[in-house]
């Protein structure tokens, strides 16, 4: 969790200092609201990591932390062999070529797509 919440801090900054460097050498509201809406993103991140996860005693937040450590650790259940994700990806092509070219073809995908991540979803658990 400390390097998680490092990652997301110094982004953070990265975010709104670029966003100040954007706005003094171009003056644009867009790519300004843009970066700052990022910088506030990674920001509320790293705030959740630090109230969610302050108690949290992680082994990769140790020094001495080895790959035995977590040996035979539960990680989750993770699905291989499905026809779902092929299915959820078709229907993620035709939601994005339906909102760019044809509405109708945007809603057939949006379905496809719900269905196939409500299969994933059922075939995981």
């Amino acid at each position: 969790m400390i390097t998680g919440r490092r990652l997301f801090v110094s982004s953070a900054v990265f975010g709104i200092v670029i966003a100040i460097v954007h706005w003094f050498s171009s003056r644009d509201y867009d790519g300004t609201i843009l970066l700052g809406v990022m910088a506030t993103a990674l920001a509320f991140a790293a705030s959740y990591m630090f109230v969610a996860e302050r108690e949290a005693q992680l082994v990769g937040d140790r020094k001495d932390a080895s790959n035995a450590d977590v040996k035979g650790e539960r990680l989750g259940v993770f699905t291989v062999a499905t026809p779902w994700s092929l299915l959820a990806a078709f229907g993620a092509c035709l939601l994005l070529i339906g909102l760019a070219v044809f509405p109708v073809l945007g809603v057939a995908g949006g379905a496809v797509l719900g269905f196939g991540l409500f299969q994933l979803v059922r075939e995981s658990r």
